[in-house]
């Protein structure tokens, strides 16, 4: 197995037990009607970008669960025989939000999305990590999920937090020097398909800069 060494350049995590109060949409995405369109993942991921700096450039997206919130407008309104939202058809992809990203950056660059259930955010980052390898570049990694929807409560049993993200720039380090092992400590109370990238950004909080990544 291959391991690397990577620099965080640049990390954030955001989490709420039900609606995640303020991701300055209003100045992050001043066009209205973009703005109303954007789904709640999309939302977190445009925040999360805005806090680590990132503008463009390659990025590696995740989530287990993906656009729930249009996948069950969809499915009410097959249920109760009510024409589709076309907004929700097009919000229930997984890659909605990187591509609003794209959108409104005007970035060009490759997206690879993940949804690898609870390794979403491991694969993730090995992903991003051999991209970074591969490319010479920066990488954004970022990992979201959006669980708020009727009757969530019946079925939840994985997370304290409804809506949370997380996200770091990442490059590869000239030599391993300093470098260290990721931590296996677990995020209390977080989804697991968000916990190695949670992970990453506790350690840059901490002062870490270098991580091994097993490819």
């Amino acid at each position: 197995m291959k391991k690397v060494a990577i620099n965080i350049l640049s990390a954030h995590k955001i989490y709420a037990q039900e609606k995640i109060a303020d991701l300055e949409e209003k100045r992050i995405v001043p066009n209205m009607m973009i703005r109303r369109r954007l789904t709640r993942n999309a939302k977190i991921m445009l925040y999360l970008a805005d806090k680590c700096g990132f503008s463009g450039g390659k990025i590696v997206y995740a989530s287990a669960f993906g656009e729930l919130q249009a996948t069950t407008g969809i499915t009410d309104a097959i249920l109760q025989n009510e024409q589709i939202s076309p907004t929700l058809f097009q919000n229930s992809v997984y890659n909605s939000a990187p591509s609003y990203f794209s959108l409104l950056n005007e970035d060009r660059d490759e997206i690879i999305t993940i949804s690898s259930g609870k390794r979403s955010s491991l694969d993730a980052i090995k992903t991003a990590a051999l991209q970074a390898l591969v490319s010479g570049e920066k990488i954004l990694c970022v990992a979201t999920e959006c669980l708020d929807i009727n009757r969530i409560e019946e079925v939840n049993s994985c997370t304290k937090y409804l809506e949370s993200g997380a996200a770091v720039v990442l490059e590869i380090a000239q030599d391993d020097t300093d470098a260290v092992e990721m931590d296996d400590l677990k995020e209390d109370e977080i989804i697991e398909s968000l916990q190695e990238l949670f992970t990453l950004v506790r350690m840059s909080e901490c002062g870490v800069k270098k991580v091994f990544v097993s490819l």
